[in-house]
């Protein structure tokens, strides 16, 4: 059977990397630039047949929950990412999005013509800043035991409680439950958005993303925040430093700061 081979396209470049020596996503091709108008789409060879029966494969046994299927996706994924990252050491790059496969090197060149302003604005863009990562987590029951021992509100209904009967104290703690469930939801998104904002500060751009549940962070507590920061080089040391004074400022709450980074900007392409 022929094979049919095509490019596999990782990103785009506003100059050639320099000692560019990396093998491509089949761990057999190696990356290579196609220039166009100052401006280079990183590529390598890859046999398209192959390539997308690997993934479709993979994506049909996704759901029977095999470690060795599961593996293997992640090991396309993380060649993917840590050729984009090689390449970013060197040079600005705007990443493409997994998969992301050309006919041949003419319709490289072709998609650099033709999209030339486009690509050439989001350079310019780019050119110095990184990508970072944040996510916030938080104890709920730190917090509901805090504001059930610091705030008015809830010491005051506490002594209510304690001159009830046995009967009106229950139907009394399921109301205050429900109360301490809805000040901390609100002082979570109040804290929230001022983290969120307060970093955006020190960045070129922000965005927020999708709140990730328990089961898939692994962590005891919850997440509050995912957010993504395109920041200038130079000024990342500064946006760390205020993140972890926010882990200083809000100690009832258990907050835990988890910082990745740097990336290419994959959340602002």
């Amino acid at each position: 059977m022929l094979s049919h081979n095509g490019l596999y396209a990782y990103g785009l470049v506003s100059k050639k990397p320099e000692h560019l020596d990396i093998l491509g996503i089949d761990n057999q091709n190696k990356v290579y630039p196609v220039s166009e108008n100052d401006m280079c789409v990183m590529v390598s060879k890859v046999d398209i047949d192959a390539f997308q029966n690997r993934i479709k494969n993979l994506v049909s046994e996704l759901t029977s929950g095999k470690d060795a299927v599961q593996q293997g996706a992640a090991e396309l994924l993380q060649s993917h990412e840590h050729i984009i990252d090689t390449l970013m050491q060197d040079t600005t790059v705007i990443p493409f999005k997994f998969g992301t496969i050309l006919k041949d090197e003419k319709a490289a060149s072709q998609m650099l013509q033709n999209q030339k302003e486009d690509f050439q604005s989001l350079l310019a863009k780019f050119t110095g800043k990184v990508e970072w990562g944040v996510k916030v987590y938080a104890n709920k029951q730190a917090l509901a035991k805090h504001l059930m021992q610091k705030e008015p509100e809830f010491i005051s209904l506490q002594e209510k409680r304690a001159k009830l009967s046995r009967g009106a104290a229950y139907l009394f703690d399921k109301k205050m439950e429900v109360e301490v469930k809805n000040a901390v939801a609100t002082q979570l998104a109040q804290i929230t958005e001022r983290i969120f904002h307060e970093l955006e500060r020190n960045a070129f751009e922000a965005k927020l993303n999708n709140i990730l549940p328990q089961k898939m962070t692994g962590k005891k507590q919850e997440m509050i925040l995912n957010a993504a920061y395109l920041i200038e080089r130079g000024r990342e040391a500064l946006f760390r430093q205020q993140g972890i004074q926010f882990v200083e400022e809000y100690g009832p709450l258990e907050l835990e700061l988890e910082f990745s980074g740097p990336w290419p900007p994959y959340n602002f392409t």
